[in-house]
C-alpha cells in the first residue's frame, strides 16, 4: 500500500534538512516511536506502538537512513515485529525537502505491507486517517523543535560569557544530554487508530453542515 504525504514547516529548507539528519530528533517527533538504542550509521533500532481497537501493538524493528544531501531528499527502509499479535510490517518512506518561499514543504511516500492479524486494519481509510494525523502531528513537533533551537548569534554570545556567569545554579541547571523531552505535550506513547478515524468523521461532518449553511 502506497501513501503520500505533505506539509510545511515555517523554517529555513537548510534548517530543516539538517533536522533530517538528526535521527534520533525525528523519532522523537513521530508519536509512538522511540529508539531502543543510540543510532549508529544511520542505522535505527526503534519500537513503534499503535493502539487498533481492542489490539496493541508495539513494533520492534530496524531500519537505515539514507540521505543524498546535493538533491535534499532521503529514504528510510525496515521492518518489525508485533510478537503478541504475530504480525509484521515492512516499508520504506521517501522525503524530499523542497523551498517553499519564507517556509519550506516536505513530500513523503510511503509504501509497506502488513502480514498478520493485524493485517485486518490496513485498509486504505484507516491507514489513511493514521497517516493524516502522524503527520501533522510529526510537523507540529518538528516545528516546535526547530523553533527550540537557540540563534546562532545568541549561541555565540553564550560562548563567551566568562565561566563564573554561566555556572550552573539551582535557578539554572543544565538538562543533561540525550534527556530531551517529548515534544508534544499530549500522550505519544501510542497512536489510537479509531480514535484518529473518529475525528476524521467529526470532521468531515463540521464541513458538511458548513456548506449546507452556507
Amino acid at each position: 500500500m502506497d501513501v503520500k504525504q505533505r506539509f510545511t514547516i515555517a523554517a529555513p529548507a537548510d534548517d530543516v534538512w539538517q533536522a533530517f539528519q538528526d535521527p534520533a530528533l525525528l523519532v522523537d517527533c513521530l508519536p509512538g516511536a522511540t529508539l531502543r538504542e543510540p543510532v549508529e550509521d544511520n542505522q535505527l533500532k526503534l519500537t513503534f506502538q499503535v493502539k487498533l481497537g481492542p489490539i496493541s501493538a508495539a513494533f520492534a524493528g530496524e531500519g537505515e537512513l539514507r540521505l543524498d544531501d546535493a538533491a535534499r531528499t532521503g529514504g528510510l527502509q525496515g521492518c518489525g515485529t508485533d510478537r503478541k499479535s504475530n504480525s509484521r510490517v515492512k516499508g520504506e518512506a521517501a522525503f524530499a525537502v523542497f523551498d517553499e518561499g519564507a517556509a519550506t514543504a516536505v513530500e513523503l511516500n510511503v509504501s509497506f505491507s502488513i502480514t498478520g492479524k493485524l493485517a485486518q486494519f490496513s485498509r486504505e481509510g484507516i491507514v489513511k486517517a493514521l497517516a493524516d494525523q502522524l503527520t501533522r502531528d510529526f510537523a507540529d513537533n518538528l516545528q516546535q523543535a526547530l523553533q527550540s533551537e537557540p540563534e546562532p548569534a545568541q549561541a555565540a554570545t553564550d560562548a563567551c560569557v566568562s565561566a563564573d556567569e554561566t555556572r550552573p545554579t539551582p535557578e539554572r541547571a543544565e538538562m543533561p544530554a540525550g534527556s530531551r523531552p517529548r515534544l508534544k505535550s499530549v500522550d505519544t506513547s501510542s497512536v489510537n487508530a479509531l480514535s484518529l478515524i473518529w475525528r476524521m468523521i467529526v470532521n468531515w461532518w463540521r464541513r458538511l453542515l458548513g456548506k449546507s449553511s452556507a
